[in-house]
């Protein structure tokens, strides 16, 4: 006869480590949101009319 008994508590299992992709994603967004608070938007320079006479 089979008899099943509970795993024995190891090492309690550490929390994931963030992975390499996980990581570039996170910097690359602080790199986007830093370049975003210092830009400082213009309007286009008005041109005259370029059509000939």
């Amino acid at each position: 006869m089979i008899t099943f008994a509970p795993k024995p508590n190891g090492v309690p299992a550490k929390p994931a480590e963030e992975s390499r992709f996980d990581r570039i994603r996170r910097i690359a967004a602080d790199k986007h949101r830093l370049t975003d608070a210092g830009t400082i938007r213009r309007d286009l320079p008005k041109t005259g009319d370029k059509r000939p006479m």
